[in-house]
């Protein structure tokens, strides 16, 4: 399963929940909302080739939001979201070994301060996006930001918001939006954008009233009871790309063995701790590349994690901050991080993507199957 799909599914949970008739709501409620956002950006090159394509231009981004009203418990709990998806464009500076891209991500809105007039919120998003050029050897050898035209898209703005009448209203924000194939074609340096923007939204008809939060007891959260504790059992498969040394065309298999045993904290968090196993194919191909002797043990990367989860009904977003504790080849580094979501299938079984990095450089992105109990 995508991100795209897992995330529909996400959005699919948010505008069917606030048609569901609780307690003395009947009324099926809908606020939807058109928005048209732009953005002086620039591009952030985090790597010595790349400054040559330093550059600032605008994006331009469309967007369709639906906004919670409390009719599930998540919503109350995260201060009432908004959830919606955009379609954006740029040019990127007009530069023609980097070309344009198009993309297209979902997204959640998350309220931390909400007044009658005013709001801050943080938008975080997933999609694809699709870049015109990419890295050739032989036709765009200067183009290191992306080995592959598809790619996967990650968006995080933080945006200030002002109602200027009942339904029009104006933000400003920052934040960044990435574009990455997760290690799947290198060269795979990723487009990196800052963004500074302008946004106006119109809802398409007035807001109605958001209903009254209900008490939440987490008191029965704070025990260590069985029913408290959740072990997660996981594989991962991915496929990866490392032309800087073998060449163009060529891939390898990663298998990734997971662990995570999680306490519930309240209603929607866990916290926890997450154990790995990592066989990656390329590091075998590195390290003869690099003429170093190496025992199929060796290849095996164990790794300790400490994990957060962040639980949305049936789906739900896992973050791991580990350290490789052994492994011959960590050009890499020993520190990563690992950004799952998880989808619920059955009572015990479960799908899951994730994304595994070196402080924002993406390793390589993996599909698996789990087993939880709990």
């Amino acid at each position: 399963m995508s991100t795209n799909v897992i995330l529909a599914m996400t959005l699919f949970f948010v505008f069917t929940g606030d048609i569901a008739a609780k307690g003395n709501d009947t009324v099926s409620r809908s606020d939807i909302q058109i928005e048209l956002r732009t953005s002086w950006s620039f591009m952030m090159c985090h790597h010595q080739e790349m400054q040559l394509f330093r550059a600032h231009f605008p994006i331009f981004e469309v967007s369709v939001q639906q906004q919670t009203f409390g009719t599930e418990a998540w919503h109350q709990l995260l201060n009432y979201p908004a959830a919606g998806i955009t379609v954006l464009y740029s040019s990127l500076g007009g530069m023609p070994e980097i070309g344009s891209i198009f993309g297209a991500y979902t997204y959640m809105s998350f309220n931390f301060l909400k007044s009658k007039r005013n709001m801050l919120n943080a938008r975080l998003g997933v999609g694809a996006g699709y870049a015109t050029n990419k890295w050739d050897a032989k036709d765009n050898p200067k183009n290191t930001f992306l080995g592959s035209h598809l790619n996967a898209l990650f968006s995080i703005n933080f945006e200030y918001s002002r109602m200027l009448s009942e339904r029009w209203q104006l933000s400003l924000y920052t934040g960044m939006t990435h574009l990455s194939n997760g290690g799947f074609r290198c060269p795979n340096n990723g487009i990196n954008l800052w963004q500074f923007g302008l946004s106006g939204r119109c809802h398409l008809k007035q807001p109605e009233d958001r209903l009254p939060l209900e008490t939440i007891d987490n008191e029965q959260y704070k025990s260590w009871e069985k029913k408290n504790i959740s072990w997660y059992f996981g594989f991962l498969y991915s496929v990866k790309d490392i032309d800087e040394y073998m060449g163009y065309g060529k891939h390898w298999s990663v298998y990734n063995i997971r662990l995570d045993v999680m306490k519930r904290v309240s209603r929607m968090s866990k916290v926890g701790i997450g154990f790995d196993l990592v066989y990656d194919e390329t590091d075998k191909e590195i390290l003869q590349f690099k003429v170093i002797p190496y025992t199929s043990a060796e290849i095996i990367k164990p790794g300790i994690s400490v994990a957060y989860e962040l639980v949305l009904e049936s789906t739900s977003f896992l973050f791991n901050f580990g350290c490789h504790v052994g492994g011959k080849e960590l050009c890499e580094g020993r520190i990563y991080q690992k950004f799952s979501l998880k989808q619920n299938i059955s009572e015990h079984i479960f799908l899951t993507l994730g994304l595994t990095t070196h402080w924002g450089w993406a390793d390589y992105l993996g599909f698996g199957l789990g087993f939880k109990i709990n």
